[in-house]
């Protein structure tokens, strides 16, 4: 027995379109396996995690906690292939429960023997690229009538800088009238000399 191998799919609860396979060894731990997930999806490792014994339903059960928790085991004392008993095993796994809040699934799909001299746990496949840990909650906005007002707030303002730009610039305009009554540069040849009086009104 010890020297099964266990080949889960690994999913998010809330994300289409990834998988990660990783094999699991017999005597791997839930943290082995948990250590195992956090590489595979880029995620920091630094929160705490659970797995849960799940039914078909993924409903959860017994816990494994990577910290020390009231009703919970030992993730790193607690070999997972002990805790298989259906062919079809199914764990929960969540991530930073009271942060991001990562849900994730993982189901048996299948069973072989250990490969002589290979490592265990091991990434066998990646599909798709795992969403980011973090993720800045002003650009994501799920509301599309909230999006709408969104891009028209940003709309409106280009709008008022436009304006604000050209009252600059009559601004400006009025201040060199207020310097140059005559407007434009006035040319010498067209002063009719005749208009010019030279001395006191007789």
């Amino acid at each position: 027995m010890s020297n099964l191998v266990f080949r889960f799919r690994v999913t998010f609860e809330d994300v289409d379109d990834i998988e990660r396979i990783i094999d699991v060894g017999f005597k791997n731990t839930f943290r082995d396996f948990h250590n195992t997930i956090q590489k595979a999806i880029n995620f920091d490792n630094l929160k705490s995690a659970s797995f849960y014994k799940s039914n078909d339903n993924w409903r959860p059960g017994e816990e494994f906690c990577t910290d020390p928790k009231p009703n919970a085991k030992a993730a790193g004392a607690s070999e997972l292939g002990k805790f298989i008993d259906d062919p079809h095993q199914k764990f929960l796994y969540i991530y930073d429960a009271g942060g991001g809040d990562w849900h994730l699934r993982a189901e048996l799909m299948k069973l072989f023997k250990a490969e002589p001299g290979k490592e265990y746990p091991d990434l066998f496949k990646s599909i798709g690229p795992a969403p980011k840990q973090f993720i800045d909650p002003k650009t994501v906005i799920d509301d599309p009538s909230a999006k709408l007002f969104k891009e028209a707030d940003e709309l409106i303002e280009g709008l008022t800088d436009d304006e604000e730009e050209e009252e600059e610039e009559d601004e400006e305009e009025d201040e060199k009238n207020e310097f140059n009554l005559f407007g434009d540069q006035v040319d010498e040849s067209e002063i009719d000399e005749s208009q010019i009086n030279d001395g006191a009104p007789e």
